[in-house]
């Protein structure tokens, strides 16, 4: 049976660092923001993009201007509603064509970076939810390092707080500590979990 476990947190707090920790220790993941530019390339969604954002949604190599996009959202929530309902569906395909591959290899844990679980209700589509963490005040340091910093700091006001989301959470981490700290603890706990997850138990 495959453990689906979810990493969530808010906008620099250190999802991606854990997501590539876990992939360099030999974790089947898979991250909802590279599925979204991914979808972002596909012919049929360019197209309802344009007609959701007009033809400046298009650069002139064929990208997609995520810029404009957030900016047009954060000032219009029947956008971001239609945005979802356009790209939210095809990220949770993608999510379950990996839990259907990751299962045929045998594999006994997986995980999913998901910046917005909680806020767009998916914690049902797992068995565990890990959280990473860090001060409000080093989280802000980090977004302001950030290239389009303000708009980020505005799409973090309209994200769950990252102390609620702890509440939520199975586990929560620290990226506070160095990479290295994370990663010996990592390896422990997921020693014990591949124990828990064996078959011959």
């Amino acid at each position: 049976m495959l453990k689906k476990i979810a990493i969530t947190g808010g906008i620099a707090t250190g999802k991606s660092t854990l997501l590539s920790i876990l992939k360099e220790l030999g974790f089947p993941c898979i991250s909802c923001d590279e599925i979204v530019k991914k979808l972002y390339q596909r012919e049929d969604i360019q197209k309802k993009l344009i007609e959701l954002f007009g033809n400046e949604v298009l650069n002139k190599d064929r990208t997609i201007n995520v810029k404009l996009i957030l900016e047009k959202i954060l000032a219009n929530s029947n956008l971001k509603r239609n945005l979802e309902n356009l790209i939210h569906p095809e990220v949770l395909k993608e999510i379950f064509h990996f839990f259907a591959e990751i299962e045929k290899k045998g594999e006994k844990i997986c995980f999913v970076e998901v910046p917005l679980l909680f806020e767009v209700s998916w914690e049902k589509y797992f068995d565990e939810i890990w959280v990473i963490t860090c001060s409000e005040d080093l989280q802000r340091e980090r977004i302001k390092r950030l290239k389009g910093s303000e708009l980020f700091l505005e799409l973090s006001k309209c994200q769950i707080a990252i102390k609620e989301k702890e509440k939520r959470a199975h586990k929560v981490f620290s990226s506070e500590i160095s990479i290295e700290e994370l990663k010996e603890s990592l390896k422990t706990l997921l020693k014990e979990y591949l124990k828990e997850y064996s078959p011959h138990k």
